[in-house]
């Protein structure tokens, strides 16, 4: 089966060896990471121009410590409403995920 990395990079962009996504499309792939039983560990935020990619630390989300059955509302949800209050803005972003090939 391929990775969930592999399943989204038709529609993200590789910059630096990393896959990032627009909002829609990280959304997606939390998703499918429910779908999976796959942990996301975090998600980087960044601002994409021609020639860059700056990172947006204030825009990221750490959820390495957090622990499924200790969430409050499962990792997945977090994620995907930390995803959704951010539609809007002009960020592409990594998904870090816990998933063994």
């Amino acid at each position: 089966m391929p990775s969930i990395e592999n399943e989204f990079s038709a529609v993200g962009i590789k910059r630096g060896g990393l896959l990032v996504l627009r909002p829609n499309d990280a959304i997606k792939m939390v998703r499918r990471c429910r779908e999976r039983h796959v942990r996301i560990l975090g998600i980087e935020a960044f601002i994409l121009t021609d020639n860059t990619t700056q990172p947006h630390m204030e825009q990221s989300l750490n959820m390495s410590d957090i622990e499924i059955r200790n969430c409050p509302m499962n990792c997945w949800d977090l994620a995907e409403t930390f995803l959704g209050e951010r539609v809007e803005f002009n960020l592409h972003f990594e998904m870090v995920l816990e998933e063994y090939e």
